[in-house]
C-alpha cells in the first residue's frame, strides 16, 4: 500500500510538471503568433513602400533620360542608388528580424 501512495505522488508530480509544460507552450505559441503578425504587417509596409521606391525610380529614369544633360543624368543616378541602397538596408532587416524569430 505505500508502495502505491508513492507511485501515486510521483505521478501526480509529473502531471503538474506536464501541466506546467503545457501552459508555457500555450504561452510561447501565442507570442509567436503576435510576433508572426507583426512580421507580416511589417512585410506589408516595406513592399508598399519598395512599390512606391520603384514608381519614383521608374519616374527619375524618365526624367533623367528626358533632361538629356549628363550633370542631370549624375544627380538622377545618385538618387536611385540612395533608393536602391534604403530598400535594401530594409529588406536585410526584415530578413533578419525573420531569422531572429524563427530562432
Amino acid at each position: 500500500m505505500d508502495n502505491y501512495i508513492k507511485t501515486m505522488a510521483l505521478l501526480e508530480e509529473k502531471i503538474i510538471l506536464l501541466l506546467n509544460k503545457l501552459k508555457e507552450n500555450h504561452l510561447n505559441i501565442e507570442r509567436l503568433v503576435k510576433a508572426n503578425e507583426d512580421l507580416i504587417n511589417i512585410e506589408h509596409k516595406l513592399k508598399i513602400k519598395i512599390t512606391n521606391l520603384e514608381n519614383q525610380n521608374h519616374s527619375l529614369v524618365i526624367a533623367s533620360n528626358l533632361s538629356g544633360t549628363s550633370e542631370n543624368k549624375t544627380l538622377a543616378r545618385q538618387k536611385i542608388n540612395k533608393i536602391i541602397k534604403e530598400v535594401d538596408i530594409c529588406i536585410s532587416k526584415l530578413s533578419e528580424v525573420k531569422n531572429e524569430e524563427a530562432l
